[in-house]
C-alpha cells in the first residue's frame, strides 16, 4: 500500500540530469551515482532509458526497482547501526 503511494508522487519520468529534489536520491550528483552504479539493474528493471544524448529513469519503473533494494538494507550491518541497537537495548533494559 506504500509503494502504491509512493507511485503516485513519483513523476512519469526525469533526466539524470535533473533529478527531482524529492526523489531519492534527491540531487542530480547523487542520482548520476546511483545511474552509474546500478545501471545493469536499473536497465534490466526499464528504469533506466536513453532519449537522444540524454539518460531517462522512468518513474514507476524505479520506485519499484528501489522498494526491491530496500528489502536488503534491514540485514546490512554496520557499526552506527549496530551502536544504536546495542544502545537501545541497554536502556530497555535498565529501565525495566
Amino acid at each position: 500500500m506504500a509503494t502504491k503511494n509512493l507511485r503516485e508522487k513519483v513523476p512519469h519520468s526525469w533526466a539524470v540530469e535533473d533529478w527531482p529534489s524529492d526523489v531519492y536520491p534527491c540531487r542530480a550528483s547523487k542520482g548520476r551515482y546511483i545511474v552509474r552504479a546500478h545501471r545493469d539493474a536499473l536497465v534490466a528493471a526499464g528504469a533506466l532509458t536513453r532519449v537522444g544524448r540524454d539518460l531517462v529513469v522512468i518513474g514507476t519503473a524505479y520506485t519499484s526497482w528501489l522498494s526491491k533494494q530496500g528489502n536488503r538494507v534491514s540485514d546490512f550491518v554496520i557499526a552506527p547501526n549496530v551502536a544504536r541497537v546495542a544502545s537501545a537495548a541497554a536502556s530497555s533494559g535498565a529501565s525495566s
